[in-house]
């Protein structure tokens, strides 16, 4: 991804998962940046939760509808397979940014899955 773009946490990123291993999702797919911004302008990598067509309605994953939001479909954000990605060699392009009110429901499942409560 060009070095003039500027990554937020928020973002809908299209991101290269591959090489993946085990149960890790793979493929290149979309994923929410949830790194903050401090760090974003600071580092090379980012950490992004991917998403996924499929929803299983555990409460580490967020729903999140297209109508609503960048997706191209309705998907969900999988908090439990967060990930440290290189911007540069794994994120492709952004395609836009979640509002408040899911970034807040996507916290709350990051909370969650790293035991934060």
């Amino acid at each position: 991804m060009s070095d003039e773009v500027e990554i937020r946490r928020g973002d809908v990123v299209i991101v290269r998962l591959d090489p993946a291993e085990g149960n890790e999702m793979r493929k290149t797919r979309p994923a929410v940046v949830v790194q903050n911004d401090v760090g974003n302008r600071n580092s090379n990598t980012t950490i992004v939760a991917p998403a996924t067509g499929t929803y299983r309605g555990y409460p580490f994953e967020v729903l999140v509808e297209a109508s609503d939001s960048p997706f191209e479909k309705d998907s969900s954000v999988r908090l439990d397979q967060i990930r440290v990605v290189s911007v540069e060699k794994r994120i492709h392009s952004a395609a836009g940014s979640l509002d408040d009110s899911t970034m807040d429901e996507i916290d709350d499942a990051l909370k969650l899955s790293l035991g934060l409560d």
